[in-house]
C-alpha cells in the first residue's frame, strides 16, 4: 500500500498521455509484520513462501495468508498461528469430516452411494445451510472478503461435524430396521461436501480435486454443479486419505 501512488496516480497518467484504456479497479495490499515486528534483514526475520510452501504445502499456506487477515488490510505472522490453522482447521475440521464421512460410506454402503430417503428436519437445515452458503460466498468473492468467504464455507462444515454426532450413523447402522434412515444422513453429509469442495476449489484447488475424487465426483464446477443433488445413487465413494496431516513441532 506504499507505493499505491505509483499505481493509482503515476500509471492512469501515462496510460492516459498514451491514449490507452485506464485500470477499473487497483487492489492493494496490507504489510505483513512478524508477531508484531516489521521484516527486516537486519531482524532476520523475514518469511520466505517458497519454504512455507515446501514445508506445509501450498493450499495450506494459501489458506492462511486468506482467512487470517482481510484483504487489503494489515495483517502479522507467526509460524504458531500457521500450524494451528492447519492443524484446527484443515486437519481436524475439513479433513475428518471428508475422512469420517467417505469411511462409513464405504463400512455401511460398500462404497456405493445410496438412494436417498425423505429428509428429516435436521437434514432440511444442513440442506438448507449448504444452499445459503453458495449465495454468501458468491457475495464476498465479489467483494474480494475472502476471510469472510472462507468463514462461511467452515460454517457448513462444523454444521457437517456436527450432523454426525447429531445422526449418530454408527447406532443407525446396528437396526437393519434404519437402513433408509442411515441413506438419507449418509447422502446429506457427502452432497454437502461435494458442494462444500467445489466451493472450496477456489482456495484449496489440489485439496478439493483430492476431495471430490473420493466423492466420486470428476465434473468441472459449475453454476449448475453447486446445486443440491448432484451426487446420485450407485456412484462410487472411496474412502479419503487424510488431506491435512496434524503437524507437531
Amino acid at each position: 500500500k506504499d507505493i499505491l501512488r505509483f499505481h493509482a496516480v503515476y500509471w492512469p497518467t501515462f496510460l492516459m498521455a498514451a491514449g490507452l484504456p485506464l485500470p477499473q479497479k487497483v487492489f492493494a495490499h496490507g504489510w505483513w509484520t512478524v508477531e508484531g515486528q516489521k521484516m527486516s534483514k537486519s531482524l532476520q526475520n523475514v518469511v520466505e513462501p517458497n519454504m512455507l510452501i515446501d514445508k506445509y504445502g501450498v493450499d495450506a499456506v494459501r489458506y492462511f495468508l486468506l482467512r487470517e487477515v482481510p484483504f487489503g488490510l494489515d495483517g502479522d505472522f507467526s509460524h504458531t498461528a500457521l500450524v494451528q490453522r492447519i492443524n484446527s482447521d484443515l486437519a481436524n475440521d475439513v479433513g475428518n469430516l471428508l475422512s469420517r464421512s467417505t469411511a462409513m460410506a464405504v463400512k455401511y454402503f460398500g462404497g456405493i452411494l445410496p438412494a436417498v430417503g425423505k429428509l428429516a428436519e435436521i437434514d432440511q437445515a444442513l440442506k438448507m445451510k449448504t444452499e445459503e452458503m453458495v449465495t454468501v460466498v458468491d457475495k464476498f468473492i465479489d467483494e474480494l472478503a475472502f476471510s469472510k468467504a472462507l468463514q462461511a464455507i467452515w460454517e457448513v462444515i462444523s454444521a457437517g461435524n456436527k450432523y454426525i454426532d447429531d445422526t449418530a450413523p454408527w447406532t443407525l447402522a446396528k437396526d437393519p430396521a434404519n437402513s433408509e434412515r442411515l441413506a438419507t444422513v449418509m447422502y446429506c453429509l457427502l452432497e454437502s461436501q461435494r458442494i462444500t469442495h467445489s466451493i472450496l476449489s477456489a482456495f484449496l484447488p489440489a485439496t478439493s480435486e483430492k476431495a471430490l475424487a473420493s466423492l466420486g465426483w470428476d465434473e468441472a464446477v459449475s453454476k449448475e454443479g453447486l446445486e443440491w443433488g448432484g451426487l446420485k445413487a450407485g456412484m462410487t465413494i472411496s474412502k479419503a486419505e487424510a488431506l491435512f496431516p496434524r503437524i507437531e513441532e
